[in-house]
């Protein structure tokens, strides 16, 4: 996620799970590095393997996808005279997964610095919504990171809003307004100046959900296209590129989920009333895997939680007065003293 490429030899019946582990060694993360995954990527589309998904066999199936495509484009090639030999270009990306509040650890500067890589995606992705203001806050604070302090000659700051906003911000960015807020930045070290760019994004109550485009026709109350986010809370329905949620449902009332190929259905209530979801998505089953992935974690840290709460001590029974009468019993507790 921040760009950079590492060669990983594993075996060819190794698993994913057995990857990862070879991967955070390569890159310096500690074994207790919890909720990370590796992603196939295919342009902007993406799928966490399964832990015990074989890496090897993935891999070969993009050969066979790409042998399908290379046939097919000849095929073209051959009828329209047209050059149709394009390869498709897989990769393996690894990157955090699960954003539970255990999982995190800024203390180390491995992972601060692969999740501010990965915020940074995810803001030129668009999954963070933001406004012109946080625009202006957010390039002023890359372009300190990146510049160091701000200097008479006013900057084009076009090339460095690339680095950390959507694209349809970049060319309207405003060099006056990010020029003062770089000006104020002065004297601000690197490590500081990242600081504050990852608690700008953590304003956002949902900054740890992972976002998906979601389409809805049950209702016409809300907009047709939405954003789905889902988190370590639950899920949440939101208006398109907007902080405005429309609905959330904990883990504890989604009673049923099923993905198809081009929809996922949710059931949440109760046994007694019960409510149901569809949305459009080509993501259902990469959703559906990681509501099973959060609510996985959400029941064992209630387990772990009750196994927690001890019950209270007994009371020693030398510390136990008892004494009867024919009007009933009287406990006296007294202390005893050595």
């Amino acid at each position: 996620m921040d760009g950079q490429y590492h060669s990983v030899e594993f075996h060819p019946s190794s698993t994913a799970r057995e990857v990862m582990e070879l991967v955070k060694s390569k890159i310096g993360l500690p074994e207790s590095a919890q909720g990370y995954a590796i992603y196939e990527v295919l342009g902007s589309l993406e799928r966490s393997l399964l832990p015990e998904e074989k890496v090897a066999d993935v891999m070969s199936r993009w050969e066979k996808y790409n042998n399908a495509a290379a046939q097919a484009a000849q095929q073209i090639q051959q009828t329209n005279q047209t050059n149709g030999n394009r390869r498709q270009h897989y990769i393996f990306l690894f990157k955090k997964h699960l954003f539970c509040d255990h999982y995190l650890n800024f203390n180390d500067p491995v992972e601060k610095e692969l999740l501010y890589h990965q915020v940074l995606h995810g803001l030129r992705s668009e999954r963070y919504p933001i406004t012109e203001m946080e625009a202006v806050m957010l390039t002023a604070l890359q372009g300190q990171l990146e510049l160091g302090d701000c200097t008479e000659t006013l900057q084009d700051y076009r090339t460095v809003a690339s680095h950390c906003l959507p694209p349809r911000f970049v060319p309207n960015i405003p060099h006056e307004a990010v020029a003062m807020h770089h000006q104020s930045l002065r004297g601000t070290s690197a490590t500081d100046a990242k600081k504050s760019f990852l608690n700008l994004i953590q304003s956002w109550p949902l900054h740890k959900a992972t976002i998906y485009d979601v389409m809805q026709s049950f209702t016409s109350n809300w907009p047709r296209i939405l954003w789905l986010a889902v988190d370590q809370k639950g899920i949440h329905l939101l208006e398109h590129r907007s902080r405005n949620t429309l609905c959330t449902y904990e883990y504890a009332s989604i009673l049923q989920y099923s993905p198809h190929l081009n929809c996922l259905m949710i059931i949440t209530g109760t046994e007694k009333k019960q409510s149901k979801i569809i949305l459009t998505t080509s993501q259902a089953f990469q959703i559906a895997n990681l509501i099973r992935e959060y609510s996985q974690v959400v029941r064992q840290n209630l387990t772990d939680h009750k196994k927690t709460v001890l019950p209270p001590p007994p009371v020693p029974e030398h510390s136990i007065g008892l004494t009867t009468s024919k009007k009933g019993s009287k406990i006296q507790f007294a202390t005893k003293t050595s």
